[in-house]
């Protein structure tokens, strides 16, 4: 780039306007400083992305962040970053940025390198070359020659022969294609960048809080997975050694998939992937509850009774049942619009709500607290009372549920990279001048060459094929 110059310039005032916009824009997306610009930005959102956990529920960026900092959250879209109109621009100014690099870049390198050979041989290159060797063969000068050729080919060089007047003159090459590793690192990134934004449209990325024995409808598709157990594996020394979930696939009424998954270890149906993200104890809802009797304004209670989730249950000794219907981790209560809330997941301040019956009938709904036994009468119109003593918890499962069809093409990508970088890091364009020229009974023979990077690598194989071209001289000369 810059290498040919224009005989005749024109003025930017002589240039139709569009053009004059045009070649702006298209040194905007040429510049690197736009490059260096793009990837730091891109690298520290990333990083913000990776700190601010994606797609959670709004009380959990509440819970851990507060309100104000979660209107902040939302209003710049990090609770979705990888979907947000400003990440995908940065994105789209990179995709451009490269397309337009490339399209500088590629067109005269790849002139030049189909147009690599000579048009004649010229022996003052050799000296003009920053490694250049000299040997002295018996024989004729075709037999030189030939010695020659065969060092050459045994090194996989491709040769070009130009004969002359009273001598020979050889051009060899080869890792031309190392030339293009940087190209093929460009089109690597292209087809990353394709497969982001491919998943950022074509994709989803969900989380689901599922209780044991509850099923969840998975965005977009058509069926549902449903939880079967979730389970803790613990080392020997009481330490947490990974946390399992077992997952069904429903589908048009019909389980068709059941499998174990732990982290690092997702379920995968039709593109769509469940990983184990996180896990804790249900705040709204408990296995069972303790609810005992107790005589109003006493504190000696009759053994305590275990009543289930949505089980009602008869009180011994007494006319009254309770049913289970309600669980709240810390409980909360709205005067606006009369309505119970947990203000946080952990059991600060646990409550239960019963319904009390009389035979069949409802004759009252209350809540009981564990920290504060008896603060609402719970049975009207009687000396009798119940208090909350303890319960069993629910445990959940935290999923990530994420669909990407562009993953397939930023393998694609990935796997280009590497290439790429094999051949920036690995095959080396070289390239070999040798003349052999008459000198009486033997052939003077002096070659020299040039690499495009890894000056050592150059000077080391000269070298073996100095060596090579003065050690088959010596065996033909055994050989005579």
């Amino acid at each position: 780039m810059g290498d040919n110059t224009r005989e005749v310039t024109v003025s930017t005032e002589e240039m139709a306007w569009y053009r004059v916009v045009g070649s702006k824009v298209w040194y905007f997306f040429n510049s690197l400083k736009l490059t260096l610009s793009v990837l730091i930005t891109l690298a520290s959102v990333s990083i913000i992305g990776t700190v601010i956990e994606q797609n959670l529920p709004i009380e959990r960026y509440v819970e851990t962040y507060g309100v104000k900092w979660t209107k902040v959250i939302l209003y710049t879209g990090i609770n979705d970053m990888y979907h947000s109109k400003w990440f995908l621009s940065l994105l789209a100014a990179l995709t451009l940025n490269i397309i337009v690099c490339t399209l500088e870049r590629f067109p005269p390198k790849w002139k030049s390198l189909l147009n690599h050979k000579p048009q004649k041989f010229d022996p003052r290159v050799i000296e003009k070359c920053s490694h250049h060797y000299s040997a002295t063969l018996q024989g004729s000068l075709e037999e030189a020659r030939e010695k020659v050729l065969n060092v050459l080919k045994r090194k996989r060089f491709r040769v070009a022969a130009f004969p002359g007047e009273g001598g020979h003159g050889l051009y060899a090459w080869k890792g031309r294609i190392g030339r293009f590793g940087s190209d093929f690192t460009h089109i690597s990134l292209l087809l990353i960048l394709l497969g982001a934004i491919v998943g950022s449209f074509a994709g989803f990325k969900d989380f689901k809080v599922a209780n044991v024995g509850e099923s969840f409808a998975v965005p977009y598709e058509d069926f549902s997975v449903r939880l079967e157990k979730f389970w803790i594996d613990y080392y020997d020394t009481g330490q947490i050694r990974q946390y399992n979930s077992l997952l069904t696939v429903v589908e048009d009424g019909k389980d068709v998939l059941t499998k174990q998954i732990w982290v690092n270890e997702p379920l995968y149906y039709k593109g769509v992937r469940f990983y184990q993200s996180n896990y804790g104890v249900a705040w709204n809802k408990v296995e069972e509850a303790h609810v005992a009797v107790i005589r109003k304004g006493g504190t000696d209670t009759l053994n305590p009774v275990k009543v289930k989730w949505g089980e009602t249950k008869r009180l011994p000794g007494r006319r009254y049942s309770v049913k289970l219907v309600g669980y709240t981790a810390d409980f909360a209560f709205d005067e606006a619009t009369s309505t119970v809330f947990s203000k946080t997941a952990e059991a600060n301040n646990p409550a239960v709500n019963v319904e009390v019956y009389e035979g069949g009938k409802l004759v009252s709904k209350p809540w009981l607290f564990i920290k504060y036994p008896g603060i609402f009468p719970a049975i009207p119109s009687s000396d009798d009372d119940l208090v909350f003593t303890g319960y069993k918890g629910v445990m959940y499962s935290g999923l990530s549920v994420n669909k990407d069809p562009g993953t397939n093409i930023v393998w694609a990508g990935t796997l280009v990279m590497a290439v790429g970088f094999f051949l920036a890091f690995f095959v080396f364009y070289r390239r070999v001048w040798v003349h052999i020229k008459d000198a009486g009974r033997s052939a003077e023979v002096r070659l020299g060459g040039i690499i495009n990077k890894n000056n050592l690598a150059l000077e080391k194989e000269l070298e073996d094929i100095i060596e090579e071209i003065r050690g088959e001289g010596e065996r033909q000369e055994t050989r005579g």
